[in-house]
């Protein structure tokens, strides 16, 4: 069986050969740099020039040769998140510095040059004056997403990996506003300013179908997964109240979804951490296909359970490891005793593809990576 038909029979709630293996395919399931040149360096392989994909994130294009070495199924069909305008490093006393093609800036200390975190805002003042007077950033151009149409069409004819791309150049609907007036002043005013929380989310969302249908105009016949993210759980539960997420937010992602889907046939993948079990009925009503990553870790996220709720609407992507205790500090027989697990849990019947619980950090020890990968060769065959 090819990776290709691997994948899409998982997402079809078939059982394959194999349970599907992801890593690298999107900007939540990769590696960041800190954790990749280690790894590589412990198998022996070349890392060579690391190039930076992602640079908040710090996720690197990954080598082939890693790729082959898990049996990874998917490849990424998809622009770095600041194409259009290239990145500008900043030299900035103890710190790195960047802004974003939102106009946010953000810093990375140089002592830990692990990621980038938003410092600064463009919109300081909640008004609608200010909306008005903000610069909306522009999706990226034709040409420029015209370029992915070789790569797409190479990978379909020439691979048989399933690919995996987004037409989407910022945060999610809510995440995206927070990143632009901060998330406490965005929090506050969808509570207390509606109409002004409401326009802003309605840019965002006409701003990202512009950019999806000129994405999606070029890759959306060669994609098999189109990757979505938005963040609005916390460890425990919400981050804001569910009556807010229905009325505000839930909107205009099934706007957003309904414009992607006019475009592919592409499965839907929606990115939400924490504890995510609470918007897991939203995402079905929505059309949503896919959910990661699964963060077992946290509250009501037990995939046993997740399994048995939810395994005949949505597939699992991630939720293979834990990434917050096992696969970090964990033996690597630890590991491997928790990816069998998830495995139990979450592949009977299809619906799983194996990924860590979003991106493998910094100081994961490269043989937890590589036994939890083994772990998936040796115990996920159906």
């Amino acid at each position: 069986m090819t990776p290709r038909e691997r994948v899409r029979r998982a997402l079809a709630h078939q059982e394959a050969d194999r349970v599907p293996v992801d890593l690298g395919s999107s900007i939540v399931t990769s590696i960041t740099k800190a954790a990749y040149v280690p790894l590589m360096a412990h198998l022996g392989l070349p890392a060579g020039d690391v190039t930076i994909h992602d640079e908040i994130q710090q996720l690197p294009y990954l080598a082939e040769d890693l790729l082959r070495r898990f049996a990874v199924d998917t490849r990424m069909v998809q622009l770095p998140p600041a194409h259009v305008a290239g990145v500008e490093i900043l030299d900035e006393d103890e710190y790195w510095a960047m802004y974003d093609r939102w106009g946010s800036k953000l810093r990375m200390p140089k002592a830990s040059p692990l990621y980038y975190d938003w410092v600064e805002f463009p919109i300081r003042d909640l008004t609608m004056e200010a909306l008005d007077a903000y610069r909306w950033p522009e999706p990226d151009p034709p040409e420029v997403v015209a370029t992915l149409r070789e790569r797409a069409q190479w990978l379909h004819a020439h691979t048989d990996y399933a690919l995996v791309g987004s037409g989407i150049i910022g945060g999610g609907i809510f995440e995206q506003p927070c990143r632009t007036v901060g998330l406490e002043q965005f929090m506050m005013a969808m509570v207390t300013d509606r109409p002004f929380a409401e326009r802003l989310m309605d840019q965002v969302t006409d701003i990202y179908i512009e950019s999806v249908d000129r994405y999606l105009e070029q890759v959306g016949e060669y994609i098999d997964v189109f990757t979505y993210w938005d963040d609005v759980s916390t460890q425990d539960g919400w981050m804001i109240s569910p009556e807010a997420y229905a009325a505000l937010v839930k909107p205009r992602q099934r706007r957003l979804f309904d414009a992607i889907r006019r475009r592919t046939n592409a499965k839907l993948f929606f990115h939400c951490c924490g504890a995510a079990s609470e918007l897991y009925p939203h995402l079905v009503e929505i059309g949503v296909d896919i959910v990661n990553p699964v963060q077992v870790s946290a509250r009501g996220m037990d995939t046993q359970q997740l399994k048995r709720r939810f395994g005949r609407d949505l597939v699992f992507w991630g939720g293979g490891v834990d990434t917050q205790r096992v696969l970090p500090f964990g033996t690597p027989q630890e590991v491997r005793d928790e990816v069998r697990r998830r495995i139990d849990d979450l592949a009977p019947g299809g619906g799983f593809v194996f990924a860590a619980v979003h991106n493998i950090q910094a100081l994961v020890p490269p043989e937890n990576i590589v036994a939890a990968f083994d772990t998936v060769a040796e115990h996920g065959g159906y």
